[in-house]
This record gives structure tokens, C-alpha cells and sequence, in this order.
């Protein structure tokens, strides 16, 4: 696959729930990770349902000549005001080890510089291979809540 200057980031309506399905489908070692099944798409689609009330949630597809390579699940002004917090950046795992979650990260950086003074991120399970990434990234261990949930945090002021 060419890869593209940029991303599209599409952002999540209802009608999208199969093919976000088919991201996690198509992901499933990440799902394995966590510890949980992949979502079944009636479960996608209840979450769709979930975030269209919350108005600080944030989903986009990634795109990148038109197929969709991840989705960006991020809530601004969490767990603070001037913070934003990524609980899930998911690149489509044959497509993993290129350099696409670092790229998406980045845009997304560039997107909410000025506007938010601190990102965070959270790790769920045991994810040795998330926890490399957001380090590779610049953010630092902020700490750990319990035994399957961590917190790093990035200043992008």
C-alpha cells in the first residue's frame, strides 16, 4: 500500500458501526492483549449510541486513500480542563510496524496544539507492546490504576 502525506479523519456516525466491526475483526491480537473478545457489531453499534450523548468524545476513522486503515477514539477536557485523553488508537493489524500510529499521533498532536496544554493516553491490560509505543512517542509513565488500566501523559505546550 502507497502511503499518503496525510490522514482523513472521518468521523464516526452510526451508520459506520460494520466497518469499524470489521477493524476489530481484522485486529484481533490486540483484543487478545486486553484480555476481551472482539466486540460483536451489535456492541459496536451500542457504543455509537454511547458517544453520540457525550460531546466531548472525539471518533474518527483513519483513512488513507480511501481505506480505512484505524480509528481514534479521544475526549476532550479529560480527566481535566486543557487535557485531552486517546483511549484508543488502533492502526489495522496487518498494516501495524510502518509507522501509522506514530503518523495518526501526530496529526492528531497537531490538531489539538493550543488547544489543550497536556494529552494523555490510557493502556487497558496487560499491553507491553502499547506501553513501548506511547513511550516511543514522548509520553511518560504518569501511573498505573489498578492491574489493567495505565495512564501516560505528553505536554504539548
Amino acid at each position: 500500500m502507497r502511503i499518503a502525506d496525510r490522514f482523513q479523519f472521518r468521523p464516526v456516525l452510526p451508520a459506520l458501526a460494520p466497518e469499524i466491526h470489521r477493524l476489530y475483526l481484522d485486529s484481533p491480537t490486540y483484543f487478545n492483549l486486553i484480555g476481551m473478545e472482539v466486540p460483536s457489531l451489535a456492541d459496536v453499534e451500542r457504543e455509537l449510541e454511547v458517544l453520540e450523548h457525550d460531546p466531548r468524545r472525539r471518533v474518527s476513522l483513519l483513512e488513507q486513500d480511501g481505506e480505512v486503515v484505524g480509528y481514534l477514539d479521544y475526549k476532550l477536557t479529560y480527566p481535566e480542563e486543557g487535557a485531552a485523553t486517546i483511549s484508543l488508537l488502533l492502526i489495522r493489524e496487518s498494516l501495524q510496524g510502518q509507522g501509522l500510529g506514530a503518523r495518526a499521533l501526530g496529526e492528531l498532536e497537531a490538531r489539538l496544539r493550543g488547544q489543550v496544554e497536556r494529552l494523555f493516553a490510557v493502556v487497558y491490560g496487560d499491553n507491553p507492546v502499547a506501553r513501548h509505543f506511547w513511550s516511543r512517542q514522548g509520553f511518560a509513565h504518569l501511573r498505573d490504576s489498578g492491574p489493567s488500566l495505565s495512564w501516560y501523559v505528553k505536554s504539548l505546550a
